[in-house]
């Protein structure tokens, strides 16, 4: 490996860690330029192989920690490849996260730390995930099933992950043999399950030459391990499919379908605390309220707790229909609750009437400062924002507060426990609004 001075670069290079990057990697300096090691912690002594070298700045990954941190756990979980802070304790890691949050915001968004107040952190127990994603690769008795290795397209088990329920994790070897009994090539498999964890439905994703008598064959074996399941092609052809396509679950006493194809918060243990905060959030007098990126119907939920008048709009087909079916569920025979299914920036661009409320749960691109601006111009008093993307939440809170909002309340959530990501709720006040 060379670097960009044309200097071949070393193998592996011996490491004391500054502090942690927004990405999860420890940060150190030497004469390669700013290094992103994986795998190591703040303060830790470290081997680490090289991995990239660019101007300025490599990567690398941790091979060997000569001087462990005091906040690193050990154990069968501690190399995960889909937590890539699964060596770190969960407390620690929380409190790494709102300082690594607050850091975002000033750096991307010129946002100080008091304008977050006390920024609470809710935690996380393992087993915690509603929605699981694997990789699939090989045939035979060499298929793996599992998650990529960081940077790699290596599969390793996810067996011993223990952000996955334990009924999820029993079930993987008996997964993978079924797998391997048939000479299918799959890439990808996903499930959701319910609260308990003790039903689950799942989708294999699988090269277009299988034919419809394997894929009808596999499905049914498969549906020994799953209360329905599906096999699809690319494009998301569906080609076999067994069992029942849906799990309803109920949270803060309401019913939501999950499926394989649309998308529902991932942790079952903080997702019903996040749509009781946005419905606290959603203050009264009642009015008419944006549902932005609605889903089958969550944050919706919320605020008719609050009496709102909600419209729901999101553009990902299968997850409108959910949520028409979840509307159904609640036995909605009014206008309480309106449904539309279309791009959010396009719907704004055409509806004009004014909204009182908007609750906004964009994917990790955020808003747009297009988007945040319309959004805005649109929202006579408050705006709750939801976030997975730290990055992408300073860019529009930035925007936001531009067109005349303020930081009224903010807090996060370690959704995703055992790795570097968090999710965070802000809400912003129209400046003398109140």
């Amino acid at each position: 490996m060379t670097a960009s001075s044309g200097v071949r670069a070393p193998e592996t290079v011996t490491a004391t860690i500054e502090k942690l990057a927004t990405t999860g990697e420890g940060i150190t300096r030497n004469s390669l330029g700013t290094g992103f090691i994986a795998g190591a912690l703040a303060g830790e002594r470290v081997e680490a192989a090289v991995t990239e070298v660019h101007p300025k700045i490599w990567r690398g990954r941790a091979t060997e920690i000569l001087s462990p941190s005091a906040d690193r756990q050990a154990g069968p979980h501690a190399s995960c490849a889909g937590c890539d802070w699964a060596y770190f304790q969960l407390d620690r890691a929380a409190m790494a996260k709102r300082s690594l949050f607050l850091e975002t915001m000033l750096r991307l968004g010129g946002l100080e730390a008091g304008r977050f107040g006390g920024l609470p952190i809710a935690a996380s127990p393992s087993g915690y995930r509603l929605r699981a994603r694997f990789h699939v690769n090989g045939l035979g008795n060499d298929v793996a099933v599992g998650y990529y290795a960081r940077r790699t397209h290596r599969v390793e088990s996810a067996e011993l992950c223990e952000a996955l329920s334990e009924e999820t994790r029993a079930s993987l070897p008996r997964l993978r043999e079924n797998l391997a009994s048939f000479a299918i090539s799959a890439s990808e498999i996903s499930l959701v399950e319910d609260l308990s964890g003790r039903r689950r439905i799942g989708q294999l994703r699988v090269q277009p030459k299988t034919s419809l008598a394997d894929a009808r064959s596999l499905a049914e074996t498969l549906s020994g391990i799953f209360d329905g399941f599906s096999v699809v092609a690319a494009g998301g052809v569906r080609l076999a499919s067994v069992g029942t396509p849906l799990l309803w679950v109920t949270i803060n006493g309401r019913d939501f379908p999950l499926s394989t194809d649309s998308f529902f918060q991932a942790n079952r243990y903080l997702a019903g605390q996040l749509a009781l905060d946005v419905a606290e959030q959603a203050l009264a007098p009642p009015g008419r309220a944006l549902d932005a990126f609605g889903g089958v119907g969550l944050l919706a939920g919320a605020l008719l707790e609050r009496g709102h008048r909600v419209i729901s709009v999101e553009a990902h087909g299968p997850a409108a229909e959910l949520a028409g079916q979840t509307r159904q569920r609640w036995g909605l025979r009014d206008d309480s609750w309106t449904i539309v299914g279309s791009p959010i920036l396009a719907w704004i661009r055409k509806e004009r009437d004014p909204l009182d409320l908007a609750v906004v749960d964009p994917p990790r691109t955020g808003l747009g400062k297009e988007l945040a601006a319309a959004v805005a111009d649109r929202v006579r008093d408050r705006i709750i924002y939801v976030s997975c993307e730290p990055a992408t939440l300073a860019r529009d809170l930035a925007a936001l507060e531009a067109r005349g909002f303020r930081i009224a309340h903010a807090r996060l959530y370690d959704f995703f426990a055992f790795t570097h990501r968090v999710e965070a709720l802000v809400t912003l006040e129209r400046r003398g609004s109140r």
